[in-house]
């Protein structure tokens, strides 16, 4: 399709057989990092929230005005030093890639991202988000870089479909595994769209989705999706 945003790549993991391999929150701290490089993962996905003028790399939310981060089905203490995106990308560095989920932040979010980059000349990063506006903040501050728009629910993909030959912004879509069938990445697909599900813990799910011509798997389980991919004829 004519228009759409050029890619750093002609794929999300050049040289390397079937869709990347994307590590699941991989990104949000130093560890996590390290044992996602050495499992071989294409990309570190990282949580970014903008708090207090600066990025916080986690999943977790605040629990506003305490110390403590939360999630369904657990609470712990904010760490007093949160992992930053400019930490993780000096980390990652000339390793692996890195997939941004950002959280929230609109304007400031593009801002942090341009500052990061700045920061660590020749980072390689895409962005994404399922609040879409930040994306287009990201591209104004940052052009050229790769945006997926993040889709959680069918409405989300219905609205994706209709516009995708209009907005010319996404390289292509991060999407909630359930919501795909063999059709829908067709369409994705002939609309010019990259197509990466999340997050996708089975493996006989994996197999599935990397049949239907996924471009990007986001998992908890690297080794094993590697191993997969490799075995594949």
């Amino acid at each position: 399709m004519t228009g759409r945003a050029t890619s750093t790549g002609d794929g999300l993991a050049p040289g390397r057989p079937g869709p990347a391999v994307i590590a699941h929150a991989a990104g949000n701290t130093v560890q996590s990092t390290r044992d996602a490089i050495a499992d071989v993962a294409d990309f570190l996905e990282v949580d970014l929230f903008v708090h207090r003028g600066r990025f916080e790399a986690r999943h977790e939310r605040r629990m506003y005005p305490f110390p403590v981060l939360f999630e369904k089905w657990y609470l712990k203490w904010a760490p007093r030093s949160p992992f930053s995106l400019v930490d993780l990308l000096r980390e990652s560095a000339g390793k692996v890639r890195i997939f941004l989920d950002l959280k929230n932040g609109g304007e400031a979010a593009g801002t942090l991202v341009r500052e990061a980059l700045d920061a660590v000349p020749g980072a390689a990063l895409v962005a994404s988000s399922q609040h879409w506006p930040i994306l287009r903040a990201v591209e104004r501050a940052c052009p050229g870089i790769d945006l997926f728009y993040s889709i959680d629910v069918q409405a989300k993909l219905d609205l994706m479909l209709s516009v995708a030959g209009r907005d010319m912004r996404p390289r292509g879509v991060s999407c909630n595994h359930h919501l795909l069938t063999p059709a829908r990445i067709s369409r994705l697909h002939e609309a010019g769209l990259q197509v990466v599900c999340w997050t996708v813990d089975d493996m006989d799910r994996a197999r599935e989705l990397i049949a239907w011509g996924v471009d990007g798997i986001t998992t908890h389980r690297v080794r094993e999706v590697r191993a997969m991919l490799r075995e594949r004829p």
